[in-house]
């Protein structure tokens, strides 16, 4: 019997912001959830359902009734693979780098409202992805979390919410910030969790965020806390590279499978950013390819 790999889900990127398109057809994208099914993924996440004035549908809400119908496709193709679908939020990365929960919050009501009346019907449909990143509570994003989760829950109470934010440490501060030590950590997501978590559900925090000599107590304080306000520890392991010329390339073999033989300790659920462009055997980087064949190898045979 074919073994399961420990990554189970993966997010998907068709509105690109900052990896290149991959260009692919429908059958291209038919093949690489066929590939996603072959190593056990069973869950895709739409990182984001809108970005500026892109989205992965026809949207009336968000004006872009020009946009091709990326996000039916995906429902229908996983409704058929018995596969799990979360849907991505818009984000405008103007209100919101400038800190305007609000206006993020009142461009998101109307979009959820077409999500919900468009794809609802869907078997697939699990629940909601938050896509607004946060290291730590800053630009709002206590209030960030708790309206668009809330604009969620309202929607549809049965429906999971998810976030992947990312660790506060030398890797990603910013000039200016202080990276928190793991105990720090602990401390600024319990705040977090208590002003604007209760509607969430599932935490997924990036792993390459956090320092190798340090994942385990980092991960450790997340699951903690994650625990405390009852929120599913998932684990975001990036199969991207962050320490190439601060380009996204598919990462090493060897370091993948040190970060997964650490997050099966404390995730109840591993899951990529992400399996099109860095694992998946028709990638567009060539050592994607090599990548999906170590990772087989090692964990599906």
């Amino acid at each position: 019997m074919k073994k399961t790999g420990p990554i189970t889900g993966t997010f998907i990127d068709d509105v690109t912001y900052d990896i290149p398109s991959s260009n692919w057809s429908r059958k291209q994208w038919k093949k690489d959830l066929d590939n996603m099914q072959k190593i056990g993924i069973d869950t895709v996440i739409f990182i984001r359902g809108g970005l500026e004035d892109k989205s992965i549908f026809p949207s009336k809400a968000l004006g872009t009734e020009y946009a091709d119908d990326f996000a039916t496709f995906i429902f229908e193709e996983t409704s058929k693979r018995d596969m799990k679908v979360f849907f991505g939020l818009y984000i405008s990365n103007l209100d919101w780098n400038g800190g305007d929960a609000k206006g993020e919050i009142e461009k998101n009501k109307p979009f959820v409202d077409e999500v919900w009346e468009r794809f609802g019907k869907y078997p697939s449909f699990e629940g909601w992805y938050i896509p607004q990143e946060c290291n730590a509570d800053k630009l709002n994003f206590g209030d960030i979390l708790l309206g668009l989760s809330a604009i969620c829950k309202e929607k549809t109470p049965d429906k999971k919410v998810l976030i992947s934010p990312f660790f506060l440490t030398h890797i990603t501060a910013e000039e200016g910030e202080t990276p928190l030590s793991p105990e720090e950590t602990y401390e600024v997501w319990d705040k977090l969790f208590t002003y604007g978590g209760k509607n969430v559900d599932i935490c997924a925090v990036q792993d390459g965020t956090a320092p190798m000599s340090q994942m385990t107590e980092y991960y450790t304080a997340m699951k903690n806390v994650c625990d405390k306000h009852n929120i599913e520890h998932w684990v975001n392991a990036e199969t991207f590279e962050r320490d190439v010329r601060r380009m996204y390339y598919p990462i090493t073999f060897s370091l993948l499978k040190r970060r997964l033989d650490m997050h099966k300790n404390y995730a109840e659920k591993i899951i990529t950013f992400e399996f099109s462009h860095f694992l998946s055997p028709q990638s567009i980087y060539p050592s994607a390819h090599n990548l999906n064949k170590l990772y087989i190898d090692e964990y599906c045979k």
